[in-house]
């Protein structure tokens, strides 16, 4: 019995710490004032890790907020990483999902070294469809991220993106 008791204690230690280290607190550098275009890239390492963080982590987290801050002030500044948006492709009606929409699009660049609008875009839909679906219990229902669901489910996705990104 006792065997037991400590076998139920070790396993339950282990499961605490686990669970810690799932729900380590993302460091959200302070943004600076202003600074030159070419420092920017002194913070795309933590750009990403903010990116990854809002990628995985429910919408209501108590700094979800922050992290969006520090990633839409590095993306306004980077040289390294151009946006286009396009109304026709990313029709988000939550806040939230355009800024994924942004996050995955930039990781895509960042990783890829590929500026490509269509490759783009095509990453930013996706991180917010697979977001949206994850998380669809918690986020209020989009119209614009249903329309996309039903595309990509279909299999018409990529060529509607690229119908509308090269317009």
């Amino acid at each position: 019995m006792k065997k037991n008791i400590k076998k139920l204690f070790a396993l339950l230690l282990g499961l605490l710490l686990l669970q810690g280290m799932n729900a380590q607190k993302l460091v959200v550098p302070a943004i600076p004032g202003e600074i030159e275009k070419t420092e920017y890239a002194n913070y795309t390492q933590d750009a990403m890790k903010c990116i990854n963080w809002l990628k995985n982590n429910s919408p209501n987290h108590a700094q979800r907020k922050d992290a969006s801050a520090f990633v839409v002030w590095w993306l306004s500044g980077t040289p390294d990483v151009k946006i286009t948006l396009n109304a026709d492709a990313i029709q988000f009606e939550d806040g939230n999902l355009l800024i994924l929409c942004l996050c995955g699009w930039a990781e895509y660049v960042v990783k890829n070294k590929d500026d490509d609008a269509v490759n783009g875009c095509m990453a930013g839909v996706e991180t917010v469809l697979d977001y949206y679906e994850k998380y669809k219990s918690l986020i209020p229902k989009d119209k614009g991220a249903e329309k996309l669901l039903k595309m990509r489910n279909k299999g018409t996705l990529k060529a509607f993106v690229e119908k509308s990104t090269n317009l």
